[in-house]
């Protein structure tokens, strides 16, 4: 919501109102949205996990400008604003092997997306550069619960990791959760945690869990200036703007040797 309302305040300070058009499945399990032209929209701002490729075709036959916030799906061509992924990666796996990281994995969600690709390609370059191997990839689920089964898995092998970024803070908080209460890990000593988003529950005492602050500020007003910009110049230009992320550093990060 408060995405929402940085696109929202943004297209208003540019004479435009905005319309929430959520995503629905139709019968093959396929993210679209219905009868988007009878809104007579001037552009579109897509922000969603799972991009429908059929709507970028409809808005390219109709000359409707689209924009891709946050994520990008692979196949299309249109604009987009989305933070520098793999450069996250990167320093996420970096910042564990300053730290006498040896065993890495990765816990993710089962929706797959470039954007998140970018960033387990980014983790494990600096891995194999690092420490000469791959890291573990863990797919579980989003949701705080069902992220669970497969965490549990991973604790429990032969090859436990002592460190594990996460493709959102609700991955983390659970492999937090499931560390300390079942496997009796303490954090970061025996398990070094980094997620994404740093959402408010990041910051509570009992997780003060780091965390990649997306600029999602930024990214709100680059994409409107993107679709304005096409729908008033008519500028069909290509615009690919990776922004950098800031690590928040708190407690689940041990301190540098």
């Amino acid at each position: 919501m408060e995405t929402l309302q940085l696109i929202s305040t943004e297209l208003q300070r540019m004479g435009y109102s905005a319309v929430l058009i959520p995503w629905v499945l139709d019968d093959q399990k396929h993210h679209t949205i219905p009868n988007i032209f009878q809104y007579k929209v001037d552009g579109v701002i897509a922000a969603s996990a799972q991009f429908n490729t059929a709507l970028y075709e409809e808005c390219k036959e109709f000359n409707i400008p689209i924009v891709q916030f946050a994520r990008v799906e692979k196949g299309t061509k249109c604009s987009y604003a989305i933070s520098d992924n793999y450069a996250i990666g990167q320093q996420a796996a970096e910042a564990f092997i300053e730290r006498g990281g040896k065993h890495l994995a990765y816990v993710t969600g089962e929706i797959p997306t470039l954007t998140n690709q970018e960033r387990v390609n980014g983790y494990t370059d600096a891995c194999e550069r690092l420490l000469g191997y791959a890291p573990s990839y863990v797919e579980s689920n989003y949701t705080y619960e069902k992220a669970q089964s497969e965490i549990r898995k991973l604790l429990a092998s032969n090859e436990r990791p002592d460190s594990i970024m996460c493709a959102t803070d609700i991955i983390a908080i659970s492999v937090m959760d499931i560390a300390r209460q079942e496997f009796g890990l303490s954090i970061p000593e025996d398990l070094q945690v980094i997620g994404l988003d740093n959402i408010p529950q990041a910051s509570w005492l009992s997780y003060q869990l780091t965390s990649f602050q997306q600029d999602f500020e930024r990214m709100a007003r680059e994409s409107v200036k993107m679709v304005v910009n096409q729908i008033q110049e008519q500028d069909q230009s290509l615009v690919k703007l990776m922004i950098p992320a800031k690590l928040i550093e708190r407690k689940t990060l041990k301190k540098k040797a």
